[in-house]
């Protein structure tokens, strides 16, 4: 895999399907997580779109919006979506070679459930490649919001999957201090909602560089901004032998 896509379809979609996949073809990516994805004709637009990929979804969050997964190479997945109620999806794709957690996080204390579910999979990793990906509804107090702006519920869990956790922020991995939003309020106040979080093994061997486009939020194909990872070639787990004398 090369490249890896993260995009919130607002509300599904809708009329905005078609000019959606045409913005995710110019993209061409090799695994692709939609959140807020419906099922139905809209969602089988992207079914479509996807075409010879392998292609999950999932809707048991208690909301019609849920997640859909794509991707060149094969896997398997599950739901670990908590049963609280919460309008929340979350599922676990299991390539050969690392674990993708795909998530889409509801709003306000309702999170909390969700971030207790992530912190048990990132522990869970250890050693095998690992990346939760998806809207998380949730930043940094100080970083990932403009100060005027509401404060984030679940905060302290967010921080943890850096802190205890151990995982890298991609975003903040690739782009050290700056400030960059994936959200506007309808007061036009700035929130970085949309993430991607790696544990060490991924990190070294993918070595990923994070990015936000902006066009699908300034565009109105979304209020969300799309979330892009490039990764590099593996790095190989052994070290090379020595030449011969």
């Amino acid at each position: 895999m090369k490249r890896l896509v993260c995009l919130n379809l607002r509300a599904g979609g809708g009329k905005r399907a078609d000019r959606l996949c045409a913005y995710l073809d110019g993209l061409a990516p090799d695994l692709v997580v939609l959140t807020e994805w419906r099922a139905g004709p809209t969602g089988d637009r992207f079914r479509a779109w996807a075409g010879a990929m392998h292609v999950a979804t999932l809707n048991d969050g208690g909301t019609a919006n849920g997640v859909l997964v794509a991707a060149r190479a094969p896997f398997q997945m599950r739901s670990v979506t908590p049963r609280t109620g919460g309008t929340g999806v979350m599922a676990l794709a299991r390539f050969a070679d690392m674990s993708v957690l795909a998530c889409y996080f509801p709003s306000m204390k309702e999170k909390a459930p969700f971030f207790d579910v992530a912190i048990a999979q990132a522990r869970a990793h250890p050693r095998r490649k690992f990346l939760l990906l998806g809207d998380l509804n949730t930043g940094n107090q100080l970083a990932d919001r403009e100060p005027h702006a509401v404060r984030y519920n679940c905060a302290d869990q967010f921080d943890a999957l850096s802190g205890e956790c151990r995982l890298s922020d991609l975003w903040r991995h690739s782009q050290g201090t700056a400030r960059e939003f994936t959200w506007l309020s309808h007061r036009q106040n700035g929130f970085r909602l949309d993430h991607a979080f790696a544990n060490r093994a991924f990190v070294k061997h993918q070595a990923p560089h994070c990015e936000y486009d902006h066009t699908p939020r300034l565009t109105g194909l979304s209020d969300h901004s799309a979330l892009v990872i490039t990764l590099s070639e593996p790095v190989p787990h052994h070290r090379p032998a020595a030449p011969r004398r």
